[in-house]
């Protein structure tokens, strides 16, 4: 296990400005705005419903059905609004949701100087209505968080208790329910941790900008290791066959031995890796800041005869859609708004889905072939994949 080098905080402060100036030049602005958000989306089955939930850069979450079909109106496609009051707005969401059995869980980025983030738990069904309150009667709870919330906030498989980074550099466990509800653990790392955890079996995986990789126990909050990589770490970590396949500013995608947190392998890319890596089944499939798709095997080996490449920066994870158009296809968005329809097995680029001709920063979110899409200019847009071409609806957070 590399030795951890000591930093002050000095250094976390210019890597975190020097972030920002990089990322305004790789993209034309920042990336991460204040009191906006982008428009991140997450989705969830209850019963019959197929739900879709939005962080609004309007300061509220809505709840919407998903219209596969697209022959709802907005009036009726609109389930419930959370509109909370002018001094408790959100402050931007990014990462996205948890989407839990009975609650769906929000964090928020706070103010500009990154103080009062909170974490919400709201009701996830129709039952919870269009309250600008909190529903207490209904369990709904929020924690403020010291520093604002970038990633998005993550469950423990028994969803007792949900788990956050923060900009003050500290990953906090909380009790949902229950006796010990509220706080029960907070773990500092020495720089701002934007990255969403990911968990199982007991364990807390995921990265900081003081560059490091780490897995904490979920019950205590006790580091297991930690893996030093040679820039910052925002990526969501991607477990599969006991590995912990991360990508870091580095430019490298790290595959780390999930038990002792030894490198496995470690493939090399074109630029850095903000996006999470996502898994076809038989593939890891890994976006870069350069706008290049790599599909490597278990073993860290490309497996396309060559990348997938896009028009602009990739920051929004990708999803697979499984066994559409009789073949499992990637669906990757570009910074620049075009929609790319892409074959697994080899690469292939099949279709540009669509041009929404705004901004695409936050992770999709996906239920069947159905695929959400959260735009800059306020917009989630509902695509099928076996139909592209037109969207099967939009709707717009504004209103």
């Amino acid at each position: 296990m590399p030795l951890k080098r000591v930093r002050g905080p000095w250094f976390y402060l210019f890597l975190t400005a020097a972030l920002v100036l990089v990322l305004s030049a790789c993209t034309g602005r920042n990336l991460i705005g204040w009191q906006q958000g982008w428009s991140a989306t997450a989705v969830g089955s209850s019963g019959d419903d197929v739900i879709v939930y939005v962080g609004t850069r309007q300061g509220e979450v809505v709840a919407l059905d998903a219209n596969k079909n697209g022959r709802l109106a907005s009036s009726e496609q609109l389930l419930w609004r959370f509109s909370p009051p002018e001094d408790q707005t959100l402050g931007g969401v990014f990462g996205g949701m948890a989407v839990g059995e009975k609650y769906v869980y929000v964090g928020d980025k706070g103010d500009r100087n990154a103080d009062g983030g909170r974490l919400y738990a709201l009701l996830r069904d129709r039952d919870r209505g269009h309250s600008a309150n909190l529903r207490l009667d209904l369990g709904e709870w929020v924690r403020l968080i010291e520093g604002g919330i970038v990633g998005a906030p993550a469950l423990s498989e028994s969803e007792d208790l949900v788990f956050v980074g923060s900009d003050n550099g500290s990953m906090y466990a909380f009790a949902t329910t229950g006796d010990e509800f509220g706080s029960r653990w907070r773990f500092e790392t020495d720089g701002q941790v934007w990255s969403t955890p990911a968990v199982r079996d007991g364990v807390v995986y995921f990265g900081s900008m003081d560059r490091n990789v780490y897995a904490v126990s979920a019950e205590t909050g006790e580091r297991l290791w930690q893996y030093e990589t040679d820039g910052a770490v925002v990526a969501k970590p991607l477990l599969v066959d006991g590995l912990v396949v991360v990508g870091s500013f580095d430019k490298t995608l790290y595959a780390l031995n999930a038990a002792s947190g030894e490198l496995a392998w470690s493939f090399q890319g074109d630029n850095w890796f903000w996006a999470g890596a996502v898994f076809d089944g038989e593939r890891i499939i890994a976006a870069s800041m350069e706008g290049t798709v790599y599909a490597l095997d278990r073993e860290g080996s490309p497996v396309w005869s060559s990348p997938f490449k896009t028009d602009s920066p990739i920051v929004s994870t990708p999803v697979v859609v499984v066994e559409a158009l009789d073949r499992n296809v990637l669906v990757v968005a570009a910074d620049s708004g075009k929609v790319y329809l892409v074959g697994t097995r080899t690469g292939e680029g099949i279709a540009v889905l669509m041009d929404l001709g705004e901004r695409i920063k936050a992770p999709l979110s996906v239920d069947g072939a159905a695929v959400f899409v959260g735009t800059d200019d306020s917009t989630v847009t509902g695509i099928n994949v076996t139909r592209w071409g037109t969207p099967a609806w939009e709707f717009s957070t504004k209103n």
